[in-house]
């Protein structure tokens, strides 16, 4: 396992060629370091990991209903199922287990690029793949692409897990502020997959429009579910209990998956941390009025999010 260090006057990121994946990061506060994600104490545990820890996940984040996509009338993707029925985050053994090569390397950035071959886990290809990693002072930057030599189904995300009140605090995942200018939600069946179409999140327990703290909002420690922008504003605000570290996640994705760690377990412990994952959405290539996610051959897709640490 190779590993990067990248550095800013604010913050260090660790990154790992083994699923592209962040292992540690660090935010400068009151002149010493907090770790900010969950990670594993022993590097070798990482070969093992189960909850996408900190990696990169894809091709197609998130859940398709039955691992099927009907890309035309002439052509239905049978994708890789492992969760039940449904094909999640690529299959088993997925990018997030992949060994990435390691193109550009500075202080500041790192580039990243795995290739994986035609009908891997039911995805046509040969499918390249590549996570950019650009720190500059308090913003870390990632930019994720997909090029197909087939048509196919791609989009990319990201999957660590944030506690700013630090990992190792006493303050669990739920002791955390959230805010987000998400307009619509989709409801889950009980697969985990989107009942449509989607609810406005007005009035209900998802509306996140005013900062709530976690702990406070009902239904937050079963939160696993994706949120909708339906303007300009796409971003969540996740602030440490006491507000003096804030966290914010944009991209040009039209949405984002929330999710409070309620499937985390040993070594860690259920809720103890927060997923923030711009993305296009669960079963989205199958969405019958507004498909997202499919990749027409040659063409490049290529997606960018940026989390952004300040303190008050």
């Amino acid at each position: 396992m190779k590993i990067i260090e990248l550095k800013s006057d604010a913050m260090r990121v660790t990154i790992s060629d083994f699923g592209a994946r962040i292992l540690d990061w660090q935010v400068q506060v009151n002149g010493s370091y907090r770790s900010i994600v969950l990670k594993y104490n022993n590097e070798e545990d990482y070969l093992s990991d189960q909850f996408y820890l900190g990696a990169i996940v894809g091709p197609f984040a998130n859940r398709i209903k039955d691992g099927r996509v009907d890309i035309r009338e002439s052509q239905v993707l049978h994708l890789d199922r492992n969760e039940g029925l449904n094909h999640l985050h690529g299959g088993e053994n997925a990018i997030d287990k992949q060994v990435w090569q390691i193109t550009r390397c500075s202080q500041s950035a790192v580039r990243l690029e795995l290739v994986i071959q035609d009908m891997w886990n039911g995805y046509p290809g040969a499918l390249e793949l590549t996570a950019e990693y650009t720190l500059e002072n308090n913003r870390l930057r990632l930019r994720v692409s997909a090029l197909s030599e087939k048509d196919t189904v791609a989009g990319m995300s990201a999957h660590s897990y944030f506690n700013l009140n630090g990992v190792n605090s006493h303050r669990g995942g739920l002791e955390q502020w959230l805010t987000t200018c998400a307009t619509h939600v989709n409801i889950n069946d009980s697969n985990g997959l989107p009942i449509r179409p989607p609810q406005s999140v007005k009035h209900t327990q998802y509306d996140y429009s005013k900062r709530y703290l976690l702990t406070q909002q009902k239904g937050s420690e079963v939160l696993d579910n994706n949120f909708i922008f339906s303007n300009s504003c796409s971003k969540a605000i996740l602030e440490s209990f006491d507000r003096y570290l804030k966290l914010e996640v944009s991209s040009d994705y039209p949405a984002m998956q929330l999710y409070t760690g309620g499937h985390l377990s040993e070594p860690f412990c259920k809720n103890q941390s927060v997923c923030i994952e711009p993305q296009f959405g669960p079963d989205m290539p199958n969405c019958k009025n507004h498909p997202l996610g499919l990749l027409p051959a040659n063409t490049l897709q290529q997606h960018i999010i940026d989390y952004t640490i300040t303190t008050e």
